[in-house]
């Protein structure tokens, strides 16, 4: 597909030259420099500000996962000769000595500082994190132990988290847990439902592994789920995902009764789609059907397209601004919603040469770097206010916060300016 409309090449020189430098100078700096537990091993991501310790008693698995992918990450991506890949090498050797368990398998929800159980909780959510993590870090470094790892979580999935051809359980543990992040979806406490934010979770974790291994069983499970998401997942009127369903994959409303989506999800949703399609080399213009109209609702009803940058969550149809009874949050612009936001919008211009994507991913970078950036400190904001781009919050790291979304995203930009850069002439150029 051609690029139509293509910006100028000096244009796309001095936006990628932006990106590497956030990505390099920034914030994998921050969070290499102040996360490791030089005592213990592990790292400490409850962070403020400068990087001090918040709190220093609890490591959770999600975090370990996910600081190993980005070390490794940025090191394939071309940071080399900073320490990066044996940062990732000592992070995956302590999750495997302190966070596996040894009699039942998989990985505890969370440690004390000093590597023994705190929370036992298995959930799948962070074993799909733990595939993204161990598989990224296999092909960064090229250890077959990493990849066995990976293989082992995937296969206790399989075994305790499937459900029939329904998808996965959101707990493997036997005991009944809310869903994760249930508060910040209004799901109350309620623990007989399934969430499109595991499944997507568990999408990108098979994405991950597939690409890694090239096994057909890990193929034929990936298929299988990015089918299932597909024709169940995404609302078939309104074109973005539905965010909670029964066991069957019924919708469900949130604690009040309401139809709500979330547009950080579904356009993470969408690019992680496009990317499964590739990781399996097929064609199925249903799928490029529902990655487009994810991408295309949250540039419809929870874009801001004034300053850039899309909000936390909304109706499932309607402007964001106008759903006033979902509260403040919901126009708060988290950090790692704008972060796989300039994932899919990359996605969507490579793959359609639409200049609409290709502005709204420079409007949106525009926002991440006057007001999610920290340029003083490093790293990115959690959370800023709709207009103001002022931050709710300064601390940097907290549970679910690490240099994963961000770094991700710009890697993903960086080679995404550069393929464009390689063409000479973007709009000569099938894509």
């Amino acid at each position: 597909m051609e690029l139509h409309d293509s910006p100028d090449l000096p244009f796309l020189s001095d936006m990628r030259q932006q990106a590497e430098r956030l990505l390099s100078e920034n914030l994998m700096p921050f969070w290499a420099r102040h996360a490791w537990d030089r005592e213990y091993g592990g790292f400490l991501t409850r962070l403020d500000r400068r990087g001090v310790r918040l709190d220093d008693s609890e490591k959770v698995l999600m975090m370990q996962v996910r600081m190993i992918h980005s070390l490794s990450a940025a090191h394939r991506h071309g940071l080399r000769n900073r320490g990066y890949l044996d940062l990732a090498s000592q992070g995956f050797e302590y999750l495997v000595r302190t966070f596996w368990d040894p009699c039942d398998g998989g990985f505890y929800f969370s440690v004390h500082r000093d590597g023994s159980p705190r929370s036992t909780r298995k959930n799948t959510d962070f074993h799909a994190y733990a595939l993204t993590g161990l598989s990224e870090y296999y092909l960064g470094s090229n250890q077959p132990e990493a990849l066995d790892r990976a293989c082992r979580v995937f296969d206790l999935l399989m075994d305790k988290a499937a459900d029939r051809d329904m998808g996965f359980i959101e707990e493997f543990d036997g005991n009944a847990w809310p869903a994760l992040n249930a508060e910040q979806m209004g799901l109350g406490e309620r623990t007989d439902i399934k969430t499109i934010d595991m499944h997507t979770n568990m999408l990108e974790g098979m994405v991950y592994l597939a690409g890694a291994s090239g096994l057909q069983r890990h193929r034929d499970a990936l298929g299988a789920l990015l089918d299932l998401i597909c024709r169940q997942g995404i609302h078939v009127g309104h074109g973005c995902t539905i965010t909670a369903f029964d066991a069957d994959w019924h919708p469900v409303g949130d604690a009040a009764g309401r139809m709500t989506t979330s547009y950080g999800l579904n356009v993470e949703l969408a690019w992680l789609i496009w990317e499964a399609m590739d990781v399996l080399n097929i064609q199925e213009a249903l799928y490029d059907r529902c990655a487009l109209g994810l991408i295309d609702h949250a540039l419809t009803y929870g874009f801001d397209r004034e300053r850039g940058g899309i909000a936390a969550n909304g109706p499932v149809t309607g402007s964001v601004l106008a759903a006033t009874d979902l509260g403040e949050a919901r126009l708060h612009k988290s950090w790692w919603a704008q972060a796989e936001f300039m994932n899919a919008l990359c996605r969507a211009y490579s793959k359609t040469g639409r200049r609409d994507y290709f502005d709204a991913l420079v409007k949106t970078f525009d926002w991440i770097y006057r007001f999610q950036v920290d340029h003083a400190c490093g790293d990115w904001y959690q959370d800023t206010r709709w207009d103001t781009g002022e931050p709710l919050v300064t601390d940097k790291g907290r549970e679910f916060k690490t240099a994963f979304h961000a770094g991700r995203a710009l890697i993903q930009l960086c080679d995404a300016l550069r393929q464009w850069l390689y063409r000479g002439k973007p709009a000569d150029s099938d894509s």
